[in-house]
Parts: C-alpha cells; sequence; structure tokens
C-alpha cells in the first residue's frame, strides 16, 4: 500500500515495504505508542545520528529509540530531546562543523540541566522556542520586505 511520496525527496513511501522490516514494525510500534510531542523529538533527535551520506538503518534507530526512552519520563526526556535537537540544529546552521551523534552523551547532559530547572524549566524553554521561531519568521518577513524586486 502507497502511503504517498515522501515530502522532502518525494520517493513513494510504501507501508508494505517497512512492514516486511522487523526493525521497520517495531519502530514504527514504538513511535506510535508515543504521544505526538515525544514522538516527534524522538524522530527528529534519532536525525542527529544520520551521516549526510548514508542513511540510520531501522535495527540501529529501533535500539536507540529504546534506550532513550529508556532514560527517564517522557515529559523529561522529551524537553531534553527538543533541546538537544535545537542546540544541534542551531550550531549546524551557523557554520559549525557537527559530526553525527555516536552515543547519549550530549542528550545526557542536556537531560540533568531540564530535570534541574524543572517544570518552569520546560516552559521557560518552550516559550523560548515559541519566540525565536516567531523571532525567526519576523526576520524572515523583514528580508523580503528589504529586498529590492
Amino acid at each position: 500500500m502507497e502511503l504517498g511520496r515522501c515530502p522532502i525527496c518525494h520517493h513513494r513511501i510504501s507501508l508494505d515495504a517497512i512492514a516486511k522490516d522487523q526493525a521497520g514494525r517495531e519502530l514504527a510500534a514504538l513511535v506510535a505508542r508515543t504521544d505526538s510531542a515525544t514522538g516527534q523529538a524522538l524522530l527528529a533527535y534519532l536525525g542527529l545520528f544520520r551521516s549526510p551520506s548514508r542513511d540510520l538503518s531501522n535495527d540501529r534507530a529501533l535500539a536507540l529509540a529504546k534506550e532513550v526512552l529508556a532514560l527517564e519520563a517522557p515529559q523529561w526526556i522529551t524537553a531534553a530531546m527538543q533541546q538537544t535537537v535545537d542546540a544541534i540544529h542551531s550550531k549546524r546552521a551557523q557554520g559549525g562543523q557537527v559530526k553525527p551523534l555516536k552515543n547519549h552523551n550530549y542528550l545526557k547532559q542536556v537531560l540533568e540541566s531540564v530535570i534541574a530547572g524543572g517544570v518552569d524549566g520546560i516552559v521557560r524553554v518552550e516559550q523560548q522556542r515559541q519566540q525565536a521561531s516567531y523571532t525567526s519568521a519576523e526576520a524572515t518577513v523583514q528580508r523580503l520586505n528589504d529586498t529590492d524586486w
């Protein structure tokens, strides 16, 4: 059964092909059991392990996902994964050479700070994320307005 096309590469996505791979089935089931925010954060975090030239195997992605979800309760690990992804993406956007992750050590450091910050820290970081994306949108509009068409 064709699900449609990938929004990025426009390759056809086949549910049958995913279901034929044991690790692919388990990974899909694992992500489906999580809430929306945790699933999105987990998939974005797993993407940090992928090298630019190769895809992450389903076996490796499944093992990583199980390890991450076993670290802490979802409310803490979700916030830590989001902060980790945001930090690495901003380093890459600034031109920094950030290699693919090899382990969860960076996430564990972020997780410690998230837990130390408590619930108020999670709320504050989420507000900063929303404000940063709004600021980024404002900057984009401003650049469009400043462009000499």
